[in-house]
């Protein structure tokens, strides 16, 4: 590689094994490769042989090596360190059980919306629009009815399971939560494992004693009155009745509409 000027040096580094020393060897421009240069130091030629093409200048080529030596010492390992902790993410692998019954949840809604929109079209298709607009509208609105029903059964079941099966602890309130658009006291409570889990319920106390399976922390209850628990009972019991009866008429209606009993209805 021929230099451009008398004055301008040919800068070697002395690369020995896989560390780069930040010392500067300087020779003279010289009519070479740079592959002739870039070698492993036992075949470098030693600077003070190398044959020079051209005249060049030792005390300005002396000088721009201190510089840059100089400026190199300057440069400490903290600024060499590039911290990449900014750009990693972290991202859970398995899905949390919050999140696995939101989406239970969203699938259930899926496939039976899907099952009454089918069913209305069947009916609709074969001449009943009327009817099939009916069974449109209604048939999800009677599977919202069981679902609550369902959720109300779990809630007495739990009741009347966990207090006599289960561990009673104490949980304290720590704030207020807005679940299904009522407003909610959240209490955290803590585990035989040391985990803090929280509940919710319609209480205004700073504390409340809650119940949870020995096995399963986070199927829990709060104690309540035995009233309370025949009030829910009866509650859920005539939804999942009322609900049951609105899905028996939608299914009467589309055998009917498919038997024919309906005509120019």
């Amino acid at each position: 590689m021929p230099g451009e000027g008398p004055n301008r040096p040919l800068l070697v580094g002395d690369v020995p094994g896989r560390q780069v020393p930040r010392e500067l060897l300087v020779a003279p421009a010289l009519e070479h490769r740079l592959e002739d240069l870039l070698v492993w130091p036992q075949h470098r030629q030693p600077v003070d042989q190398v044959e020079t093409s051209r005249p060049w200048c030792e005390a300005a080529v002396t000088l721009f090596a201190d510089a840059v030596n100089a400026a190199l010492a300057m440069r400490t390992e903290e600024a060499d360190t590039v911290d990449g902790s900014t750009l990693v993410t972290a991202r859970a692998l398995t899905e949390s059980r919050e999140d696995r019954r939101k989406r239970r949840r969203k699938i259930w809604a899926l496939a039976i919306g899907l099952f009454f929109f089918a069913l209305a079209l069947a009916v609709g298709i074969h001449g009943e629009w009327i009817i099939a607009l009916e069974i449109l509208l209604v048939g999800p609105f009677g599977a919202g009815i069981i679902a609550f029903g369902a959720m109300g059964a779990d809630s007495v079941y739990r009741k009347w399971y966990l207090p006599r099966h289960g561990i009673t602890v104490e949980a304290g309130r720590v704030g207020n939560a807005h679940v299904l658009g009522g407003r909610f006291g959240t209490y955290v409570y803590t585990d035989l494992h040391g985990v803090s889990r929280s509940v919710y319920t319609r209480s205004s106390d700073p504390t409340v004693q809650v119940a949870y399976h020995p096995n399963k922390p986070h199927f829990v209850t709060v104690c309540g009155t035995r009233s309370s628990t025949v009030g829910d009972a009866a509650l859920a019991v005539v939804l999942l009745l009322f609900g049951l009866g609105v899905e028996g008429l939608v299914i009467t209606l589309a055998i009917g509409a498919f038997l024919g009993r309906y005509p120019g209805y």
